[in-house]
């Protein structure tokens, strides 16, 4: 019993003597890059995804974020650019964390010739792990669900039905008071 109460008050002692200052920030973000084949019929296309975000700890555990989305998707006969930008929050357990977004997205899409827009709204659930570097500077790794949510709007109408599964890898740099 001594022994129980001993590991869990180290465990403790190490969690608290890693939390962020309240006011501190998080500047960052996350990077991604895939290339997809549906079929051998179809063409290939390749997609780069940037996601800087801004963090606020408004306390010891809890970071309220600023996100901004930049994606490229091209292929040979569709290109797409999408911007996006969002808020969420995320919760941290030492350096594990788990978050949600919401993000507002819009893209010009050129396929087969013909530019159109659409746009939409976007949740995120997340989770990652900060591995410290050296002080103050980690490497992020995240992984997201992301789910459309509502109708789109733009050029494109309908119910919005997507959803991603993303492995993401990032820098995170902390900013204290």
């Amino acid at each position: 019993m001594k022994r129980g109460i001993l590991i869990i008050a180290s465990l403790l002692l190490v969690c608290s003597a890693f939390a962020f200052d309240t006011g501190s920030m998080l500047i960052g973000g996350q990077a991604g890059f895939s290339y997809t084949k549906m079929s051998s019929d179809e063409d290939a296309s390749s997609d780069l995804y940037l996601f800087p975000q801004f963090g606020y700890f408004i306390n010891p555990n809890t970071c309220i974020d600023g996100i901004l989305k930049f994606e490229l998707m091209g292929g040979e006969t569709m290109d797409v650019t999408a911007i996006g930008i969002g808020a969420g929050a995320r919760y941290f357990f030492n350096q594990l964390y788990v978050g949600v977004d919401l993000q507002y997205q819009t893209a010009e899409i050129d396929a087969n010739g013909l530019d159109r827009t659409e746009s939409g709204l976007y949740g995120t659930l997340k989770t990652g792990y900060l591995y410290p570097l050296f002080q103050g500077v980690y490497v992020d790794s995240q992984i997201r669900y992301v789910m459309g949510l509502g109708d789109y709007g733009g050029d494109i109408s309908g119910k919005n039905e997507m959803s991603a599964f993303n492995l993401l890898l990032g820098l995170q740099i902390e900013l204290s008071r």
